[in-house]
């Protein structure tokens, strides 16, 4: 009994003993936006440690009302049988707003642990009450009426809801910020979005977006805002684009009294409310002319390296050029550099690698766009793979700017040959286990030696095996082309792919489930497309599909019917109740598009 006492105390004095030490720090919890006239608590915590309360600050447009209030909170946690504590207290101030306008918090600052700490400054808004409501951008919100007739009517200006860029003009290629907000004065209980906003005329890279809802002020009425999504946009052409309006269906809860005799509650009542979205414009300028010799649409800011590995080269061994783009941009919709190199040394289909993130808020997008080339050197010499300067535009500086890559020389070497036969050395004559060749008398036995090779059957046999290693060598060679043309191997199974989901669509259709006819359809025209014009899934637009088409040889009537076909596929997805006869008809017309597009080149 003594003995597991013992054992007791001595691991509770280990997990004491295991306890760490925190150091006492001093922060602001941030303030939100406050209508003015209404009070606001302001924050300040310590955490370990220990100290007198901190001087109230003295804030802009407000006016303190009492404080220091203080609470305290504790946590405990044994992690690994280590202990660790940690205490806070919270110094709260109660001011009221009392002038709109952006108001600072300076710095506050106690003595703890033998240490001045002091909390950084921030800043928040005093919005000005609502004023008479006006009519806003978009559809007004329609809702139901309330059968209870306690809640009050919803206007247009209760639910709102915008989208808007982080800059009114731009260049083409130039990042802007796209964002779509829901602006309330009542709470939201559910949000469907019917139709979402169509980005024609843009490449999109959605950013995360935090749901945590605020205080705003907009054309004079104060609403809590959410963002419900962001996306990263780069104009692919010039002019005025437009984003058009999205509908949503929302689920207001209002509140109505209700008279309970000896008492007055509050009753939730759910409304059904249809809203539209504003349909946003952007100008997008045109990049300048002339545009300079080497420019492949990249805009932004970007450096340019190349490597090659290994530097010392053989014949008939690989070596990899790498062209190496740096910087901030449109750096994942760069286009490969074209790179010549010298005669002698093949060239195989280059490898990219796009390595993107987002930055600045998700503003803007940097990162590296990598290109290998698999090289193998046919003949021995020096060679010089020559410079490929890398053009781009800098919209901050609205010019064109030319970064020169240096030639890269090289060496190439003989590569390895097979190993020299040794002549025949004479026996040590220490060893008897191993008799000499006893050479035999050449005039005696001339008549019954026969040479193989001065025989007919030898020589048609040696050139048969000598055109089979050649035939092999073209064979296996041509076999390593096929493997690195990615699109080459894609564009000869774009046929057969799509057929096999257009078949997965038929199957669809006869079992009449037509959600997954439609996602099926789409999926083969997608990827058809995709496959059989080299086009990458990130550049799938009509813009870039139409000019393909045109470019690979079909002509205008059949390309505005594939496009037709495209539409139409994607609008059905959204509308899934069509009858049997509409259903058969657009497989139909898929099929035909298809077939067009594979006659082009039998004509």
């Amino acid at each position: 009994m003594q003995f597991r006492r013992f054992i007791l105390l001595f691991l509770f004095a280990v997990v004491t003993l295991g306890a760490v030490a925190q150091q006492p720090s001093f922060s602001i919890v941030p303030p939100r936006n406050v209508v003015q006239g209404r009070n606001f608590s302001l924050t300040f915590r310590l955490t370990d440690g220990e100290s007198n309360p901190p001087q109230a600050p003295q804030l802009d447009g407000c006016t303190l009302l009492y404080g220091p209030a203080t609470s305290t909170m504790q946590s405990t946690q044994i992690v690994n049988g280590r202990m660790s504590t940690s205490m806070s207290v919270d110094y709260s101030f109660t001011y009221r707003a009392d002038t709109p306008g952006v108001v600072k918090v300076p710095q506050v600052s106690v003595s703890a642990g033998g240490k001045t700490l002091k909390s950084n400054p921030v800043s928040f808004q005093i919005l000005p009450t609502d004023q008479p409501s006006q009519s806003q951008q978009g559809q007004p919100a329609q809702a139901a009426p309330s059968p209870q007739g306690g809640a009050s009517r919803i206007s247009a200006d209760d639910l709102l809801v915008r989208v808007s860029f982080s800059k009114s003009s731009v260049y083409e290629q130039e990042p802007v910020v796209a964002t779509i907000k829901v602006y309330t004065k009542h709470e939201i209980s559910s949000f469907l979005p019917t139709t979402q906003p169509a980005f024609e005329g843009f490449l999109c890279e959605e950013l995360p977006v935090n749901y945590e809802t605020s205080l705003e002020n907009y054309n004079g009425q104060n609403y809590h805002t959410a963002v419900l999504k962001r996306l990263l946009l780069y104009p692919q052409k010039g002019g005025k684009l437009t984003v058009n309006s999205g509908k949503y269906d929302v689920t207001i809860v209002q509140y109505e009294t209700v008279n309970m005799g000896f008492f007055r509650t509050q009753r939730p009542i759910e409304r059904q409310v249809t809203t539209s979205s504003n349909a946003a414009t952007l100008q997008v300028k045109n990049l300048p002319e002339p545009r300079p010799a080497g420019f492949n649409g990249a805009v932004g800011t970007f450096s340019v390296s190349t490597t090659l590995e290994p530097e010392l080269m053989r014949t008939n061994e690989a070596s990899v050029y790498s062209y190496i783009v740096k910087g901030r941009g449109n750096i994942k919709y760069l286009a490969e550099p074209m790179v010549q190199f010298p005669a002698g040394i093949d060239s195989y289909t280059p490898k990219t690698d796009i390595d993107a993130s987002i930055i600045g808020g998700g503003t803007n997008m940097s990162g590296t766009f990598r290109t290998d080339f698999t090289i193998v050197p046919q003949e021995v010499g020096n060679f010089t793979i020559d410079d490929v300067p890398f053009v781009y535009f800098d919209p901050e500086k609205g010019e064109y700017v030319t970064v020169d890559v240096a030639s890269t020389p090289i060496k190439v070497l003989r590569g390895n040959s097979s190993t020299p036969v040794t002549q025949q050395t004479s026996l040590d004559n220490t060893i008897d286990d191993i008799l000499h060749i006893r050479p035999s008398d050449s005039e005696s036995q001339s008549h019954s030696i026969s040479y193989i090779f001065s025989s007919a059957a030898y020589w048609i046999a040696y050139i048969i095996v000598v055109l089979a290693l050649i035939a092999l060598v073209f064979i296996y060679r041509r076999h390593i082309r096929l493997q690195a043309d990615v699109s080459g191997r894609k564009l000869a199974k774009a046929g057969r792919v799509a057929n096999k989901r257009l078949r997965e669509a038929r199957e669809a259709m006869n079992s009449h489930k037509n959600d997954q006819f439609y996602a099926s359809l789409a999926k083969a025209l997608w990827g058809y497309l995709s496959d059989k014009l080299a086009i990458s899934a990130s550049q799938l637009t009509r813009d870039n599909i139409e000019e393909k088409l045109t470019a690979y040889g079909l002509d205008a009537a059949n390309t505005a019917k594939v496009l037709d076909v495209l539409d139409r596929c994607e609008m059905a997805r959204f509308t899934p109740d069509h009858s049997d006869a509409e259903v058969a008809g657009l497989y139909t017309e898929a099929s035909d598009a298809i077939k067009n597009i594979e006659d082009v080149k039998k004509r």
